[in-house]
């Protein structure tokens, strides 16, 4: 009966430990992922045309997460990053609007307003920038984390920034509408990469 005991008492504390560390693993990926997922051009990701969200696809809506709390703790402004960009062929990104990052689940931009240049640059371009012609105003519908239904009016930056990352979306790369008549130049490092 003893050795019963221990034995399972060894065997209690042994999965005690191995949840423990696959919970510290898991979280330690997690905060790594990001960053370390960002496919840069040519990847074939980046030109695909990409599918729906599915309401139950928690593994992509908790990625949507930990994206947006890569850009919430970015050191470098990032004002945008679509699911493309971590080689996940799905409709979604998150954008810095206001300092908060906001989440869009299979976005619709339904609504939009005159065009205008845009200097843009891109984490799977980098050191890559350029202008390129987006409308000075958008009204975009997406579903957030919670699967609510939003609408958003954005105005010029904003506005661009959505509209970059809904072009990953489309399998579209800012390189494919660089203005041939505006100058490309390099900008700061304080502006944000969309």
């Amino acid at each position: 009966m003893k050795n019963r005991v221990k034995t399972y008492k060894r065997l209690v504390c042994l999965t005690i430990f191995v949840i423990i560390t696959c919970v510290w693993i898991s979280d330690s990926l997690s905060g790594a992922t990001v960053k370390e997922r960002i496919v840069t051009a040519p990847h074939p990701v980046l030109r695909q045309k990409a599918t729906p969200i599915d309401r139950k696809d928690h593994e992509t809506i908790q990625l949507l997460i930990e994206m947006a709390n890569y850009l919430d703790d970015s050191i470098r402004p990032i004002a945008g990053i679509s699911l493309p960009q971590v080689a996940v062929s799905q409709r979604g990104f998150v954008v810095m609007i206001d300092d908060e990052p906001i989440i869009m689940i299979n976005p619709l931009i339904t609504k939009v307003g005159q065009e205008m240049p845009s200097l843009e640059g891109c984490l799977s371009l980098p050191g890559r920038y350029g202008y390129v012609n987006r409308n000075s105003s958008v009204i975009i519908e997406y579903h957030d984390e919670d699967w609510e239904r939003q609408t958003l009016r954005l105005e010029t930056f904003y506005a661009f920034v959505v509209q970059h990352e809904y072009d990953h979306l489309e399998g579209i790369l800012f390189t494919d509408k660089l203005l041939a008549e505006a100058p490309e130049r390099l900008r700061g490092s304080d502006i944000p990469l969309e």
